[in-house]
């Protein structure tokens, strides 16, 4: 007890300094058609150096930051799933399914050859980085949209549907493999395959039967229960609902060994198709500005100097391979059903790696050096703050370019 009270005023320090630095970074980095989210990593990192010099973060403080940075994450995630829109999704299902497919395959199989051929990775860390390069940053691709006022069309439509598909299916696809790696680091090799198939088998009837789960709430209840809060107080009583929701939607997925991002995600997908979705979505954006920042300070803390020296070779090669796999993935594919213009222009946006793609490699640093080593996990940092300078910068270029901005 006495050492959380020691924690507690350099913690409340700490979330006030990087909430008042919130809002001027961001408004700096955006004149700059750079998110937020870069400055958030690098003042992390800097933070990281500041400590290893001086020791000022405690490791309970370092505890209670990465709190902080769950709650950001529950937030991120819950408004990707909030702001998907699944009917015209489904409607448009076939047509981004056609760029989906390539634009996930391509960068996994690039990043997981250039993982497994690199000295000292291997396999399971292969495979990790692999999954995760297929996904992309709804947010950091949408920014760029926006600024050219093209969101709203046919185009930006697709981007959305794809951008998410991408995302959902990462999320997805790790949570079958994070049950199947501690069989893979472990295994024998006589009972190898059968303990991958069981462990992966069991992870994806989870994975089934809890979004038929939060489906089922969605359809059935989610609606009348939001109503019945808003009866109660029309301002923020639908804000209350979903957020109580979300936590508890989140914890039910880690408990069920699916992580608090799977959680959260269904969760927005499950309110989504409310009509107070919009005012759920705006009450929200106040807690993901407190909160969201710090999933990234924690990334950039999580980053020692000594390892980013010893990943720039490494990160320069998985930067490379990450830019060229949604290029030659999303935009070839687009380019064969639409035109060439429009296959550069989805490919660049697809580029940024940030929300989902951060937290699946943070979630194999998690299991052990075994799955993410802390120089794998260093690069990926470096290429995801690269990935997101490079993308809005050619995306607005090319924009620019056919005089639509």
């Amino acid at each position: 007890m006495t050492d959380v009270a020691s924690s507690l005023p350099m913690l409340m320090v700490f979330l006030g300094l990087v909430t008042l630095l919130s809002a001027p970074l961001r408004a700096f980095l955006g004149r700059l058609s750079l998110p937020g989210m870069v400055g958030f990593i690098l003042l992390g990192v800097a933070l990281s150096v500041l400590d290893a010099e001086t020791g000022v973060l405690t490791p309970r403080l370092q505890e209670e930051i990465v709190i902080l940075a769950q709650f950001g994450i529950v937030a991120l995630l819950f408004r990707v799933g909030l702001e998907s829109d699944l009917d015209q999704l489904a409607r448009q299902l076939r047509r981004a399914a056609m760029i989906w497919v390539p634009d996930m395959l391509v960068p996994a199989m690039l990043v997981f050859m250039l993982i497994l051929a690199w000295p000292g990775l291997g396999l399971i860390p292969a495979l990790v980085a692999g999954i995760a390069a297929s996904a992309t940053s709804v947010g950091v691709g949408v920014a760029a949209w926006e600024d050219a006022g093209r969101l709203d069309t046919e185009d930006g439509a697709l981007l959305l549907d794809v951008a998410e598909l991408d995302d959902l299916s990462a999320v997805v696809v790790l949570g079958v493999v994070v049950a199947v790696l501690p069989a893979l680091h472990d295994g024998t090799q006589g009972d190898l395959v059968g303990e991958v198939a069981w462990a992966g088998g069991l992870q994806l009837a989870r994975i089934i039967g809890f979004c038929l789960a939060c489906y089922a709430f969605s359809r059935l209840a989610e609606r009348r229960l939001t109503a019945a809060f808003s009866r109660l107080d029309r301002r923020i009583g639908p804000f209350v609902f979903a957020t109580g929701t979300v936590f508890v939607i989140a914890a039910l997925a880690e408990a069920l060994g699916l992580s608090f991002a799977i959680g959260a995600l269904f969760a927005g997908l499950a309110f989504s198709r409310d009509p107070a979705e919009r005012q759920i979505d705006l009450a929200f954006a106040y807690f993901l500005a407190v909160f969201g920042p710090f999933f990234f300070v924690s990334i950039g803390l999580s980053v020692r100097l000594d390892d980013i020296q010893a990943a720039a070779a490494l990160a320069l090669a998985l930067f490379a391979a990450l830019v060229a796999g949604k290029l030659l993935g999303a935009g070839m594919a687009t380019w064969i059903l639409t035109d060439r213009a429009t296959g550069l222009l989805i490919g660049a946006s697809m580029i940024p790696r940030a929300e989902i793609y951060l937290i699946l490699m943070l979630h194999g640093l998690a299991l052990g050096e075994w799955a993410v080593p802390p120089m794998l996990y260093s690069a990926a940092v470096l290429a995801s703050i690269g990935t997101c300078i490079l993308g809005p910068l050619m995306v607005g270029r090319l924009n620019r370019r056919d005089g639509v901005a």
